[in-house]
């Protein structure tokens, strides 16, 4: 487990498990396919990042129990109420 963040909820931080080895293959910018192995950190922003493309956050990784302790947290930045170096687009308010 190690402590991750991300730019899409700002000022959370919390323990993520991660394989710290993984297998990637992908197509370089020739179209020839690359296979690669990644270890500790490259393997775990890869994980990090694939995680996005399928719709997932590091909340969504956490306990319910932790969900739940963080709910407040996570309320304020979706409401904007969180302060950020880079700006945020928030989803619009149901009224």
């Amino acid at each position: 487990e190690m402590e991750e963040g991300c730019l899409s909820i700002p000022g959370i931080r919390e323990g993520v498990e991660r394989p710290n080895s993984i297998s990637v293959e992908y197509y370089n910018e020739k179209w020839e396919l690359v296979e690669e192995r990644l270890t500790g950190l490259a393997a775990r922003i890869v994980q990090h990042e694939n995680d996005h493309l399928d719709g997932v956050l590091i909340t969504d990784h956490l306990t319910p129990m932790k969900r739940r302790l963080l709910h407040g947290k996570l309320r304020d930045i979706g409401l904007g109420k969180v302060p950020s170096d880079y700006r945020m687009k928030l989803p619009k308010r149901k009224r």
